[in-house]
């Protein structure tokens, strides 16, 4: 018994020693880097505009003109943003329609709706800020020629709008429309 214990502690003796040269080496590290996904989020503080009854070819603006709503990044990456309109639709049958106009002007059944961005003034048609909001998606901030870059984390940019209703239109009718601002990674 006494020469099978000491064959065994030979054999760990003996296989530490050819080992210690690996046992020895430093340890080796891996670094691993990761980053999240971008989180592109943003938020609107105001989402209706009740007119009521409106008139014929008349403009109509939020209060305040151009403050009216805020429009805040709250994801994690810098942002373009973009704006698209649609026809105004009759709540009940939609089939009567007000078509917007693809220059902010108005027309028999067909109307005009516009943007502006605090702070803005020389953008638009007319040089003074206001911008046609169309059915064709266009860019809200930054725009082309610009001075303005992306909107950063936590960046805001404050709002108004304008509505020129048609020149004749049935009267009596609920009509509603939406607005729709979006955002890319910039």
């Amino acid at each position: 018994m006494k020469a099978v214990i000491s064959s065994i502690v030979v054999a760990i003796i003996l296989a530490l020693i050819f080992s210690l040269p690996v046992l020895a080496q430093e340890s080796g590290t891996i670094t691993i880097t990761m980053r999240g996904a971008n989180d592109i989020s943003i938020s609107l503080d105001e989402t209706a505009w009740p007119l009521g009854n409106v008139t014929l070819n008349t403009d109509y603006y939020t209060s305040p003109a151009i403050e009216w709503c805020t429009l805040a990044v709250e994801g994690n990456c810098n942002v373009d943003t973009f704006i698209v309109g649609e026809d105004a639709e009759w709540i009940d049958n939609s089939s009567y329609k007000w078509t917007l106009s693809n220059s902010g002007g108005n027309g028999e059944h067909i109307y005009g709706l516009w943007f502006r961005i605090s702070g803005d003034t020389t953008r638009g048609p007319l040089g003074d800020g206001y911008v046609p909001i169309t059915k064709t998606q266009s860019e809200f901030w930054p725009y082309p020629n610009c001075s303005g870059s992306s909107l950063a984390p936590e960046d805001y940019k404050q709002f108004g709008l304008k509505l020129l209703t048609p020149t004749y239109f049935w009267g009596g009718r609920q009509m509603q429309t939406h607005i729709t601002i979006s955002a890319v990674m910039a």
